[in-house]
């Protein structure tokens, strides 16, 4: 039976202690030596790589450390389970869990040799071919050894990987198919209606049509400026038609999509959902956590702690990219680059709206709205999308990511954003075709919890109390959150 403990539980006394950059890591698996020591001969070739004589070396370790994989997964299926076999050796059964970092070490070593270094050294041909390689086998033995600790990237990665030897060309063809015609069309209508509302109708008829507007058809532009910078982030697009289209979407809304979404943030997302390097979580997610204030942990108090959030969020973000930029301004350029520009660009919009209170307050409360502003039902996206739902009697078979199946218009008026699964899974599939995944490979979703009712999530994120939800099964992985959700 697999499972998994806290990554920080230290090892028994007289275990073996490698030396160099693997001298931290302890364990008994003595067969994981041979990769330890390809983690150390990779250090060394990085050190000499303007010496273009090393490339066949540090191809040849690249394949031996795939190799050495390969064996250990062949090697398992003779001799019983990795835990099985320790225990067989005379270690003890918390032992089974050191070689996690051990392996993620391993993992951070190739993959910085097939980033910078191999820019120099190796064709991008051969690194392509490298890296495909890598993945695969080091996923393969990951999940076939049953010793490394998930997350949810790692879960989605093994689904893919399943699908694609399944159902290569049916998902081939979904990729193939073209959403940028759509995607151009939805950006200039929602673009120019938002315009169009802010400057001939708010401030009309009075206050309380600008806010049933701003609940309305505003929320709806601003959700979809929000969805359509997501969309056009993961679209094959010429670079230089969907830079244009995004930053004229996001400049309608007060919320920053552009710099969130392109410049580079949500890839990371995607690659590294549900561990340490996915910032997503502490840059938004945490709103939905918990409400941070004991005293306002009521359902009145959870309201008006969304409600504060989607209000603010704007200026939150805005305080958090100039604060990274003050102590780290080169790492940050670039979405500081993008931030100035979007904003620059949101300025002008607000001016050419009429620049006064009616016609701001319709854009600002639109954009709260769009964020779940009092309870709105545009709220549900962010709950749902990274909820964690999970059998108590055993956390290690979590789900971190959940779909909605319910109406299928709101799904349609979330652009499809709503089968989150299905978009981790592929996520370059066009936005108005991801619904087809479900029905090429039904297996894969039937038995997956998902959500029919977006009204009793949020009835349940409001009544409850403490820890509301867990950001991509984040602690349960890691055993130090344990609920039911």
């Amino acid at each position: 039976m697999t499972t998994f403990v806290n990554p920080d539980v230290s090892a028994p006394e007289g275990t073996p202690m490698v030396t160099g950059m693997c001298k931290t890591y302890s364990f008994h698996v003595k067969r994981l030596l041979a990769e330890c020591a390809v983690s150390e001969e990779i250090v060394k070739l990085k050190k000499e790589k303007e010496t273009f004589d090393k490339r066949k070396e540090i191809e040849t370790a690249l394949k031996t450390l795939k190799n050495n994989f390969e064996k250990e997964k062949n090697t398992k299926e003779g001799a019983g389970s990795m835990e099985e076999q320790i225990l067989k050796d005379g270690g003890e059964e918390g032992d089974i869990f050191h070689p996690i970092k051990l392996l993620n070490k391993i993992e951070f070593l190739a993959d910085m040799v097939l980033g910078p270094m191999n820019n120099a050294l190796i064709s991008p041909a051969t690194r392509k071919k490298l890296k495909k390689d890598y993945d695969i086998a080091m996923m393969d033995a990951k999940f076939t050894l049953g010793y490394v600790q998930p997350n949810a990237a790692k879960w989605h990665t093994k689904r893919r990987h399943e699908m694609m030897n399944k159902y290569k060309e049916e998902i081939r063809d979904l990729h193939k198919q073209s959403d940028h015609l759509v995607t151009l069309i939805t950006v200039l209508v929602i673009s120019l209606g938002q315009i169009a509302v802010a400057k001939y109708v708010a401030g009309k008829y009075g206050f309380s049509i600008d806010m049933t507007l701003a609940s309305t058809v505003g929320a709806f532009f601003c959700f979809g400026f929000q969805s359509l910078n997501h969309i056009l982030m993961h679209s094959t697009m010429n670079y230089w038609v969907k830079m244009p289209l995004a930053l004229l979407a996001s400049s309608c809304s007060p919320l920053p999509w552009f710099s969130y979404y392109i410049a580079g943030g949500h890839a990371r997302h995607h690659m590294n959902a549900g561990s340490e390097t996915d910032i997503d979580r502490e840059a938004l997610f945490w709103i939905w956590e918990k409400v941070p204030i004991r005293q306002l942990d009521t359902p009145l108090g959870a309201v008006l702690w969304l409600s504060a959030a989607a209000l603010f969020l704007p200026l939150a973000y805005m305080y958090s990219m100039f604060t990274c930029a003050y102590y780290n301004w080169k790492q940050n350029k670039v979405e500081m680059a993008h931030f100035v520009t979007e904003s620059t660009l949101t300025c002008v919009v607000f001016w050419y709206c009429g620049g006064g209170w009616s016609s701001s307050l319709y854009l600002v409360f639109s954009g709260a709205f769009s964020m779940g502003f009092l309870g709105h039902p545009y709220l549900g996206f962010w709950l749902l999308q990274h909820l964690c739902v999970y059998d108590p009697a055993s956390p290690t078979s979590a789900q971190p990511t959940v779909s909605y199946y319910g109406d299928t218009l709101w799904n349609y008026l979330n652009y499809n954003i709503l089968l989150h699964v299905e978009h981790h899974d592929f996520s370059k599939i066009p936005w108005h075709k991801v619904h087809t995944l479900r029905k090429i490979a039904p297996e894969y979703y039937t038995d997956l919890k998902y959500s029919t009712s977006i009204t009793e999530l949020m009835s349940f994120w409001i009544f409850s109390k403490g820890k509301k939800m867990d950001f991509c099964c984040e602690h349960v992985f890691g055993q130090d959150y344990v609920r039911h959700v």
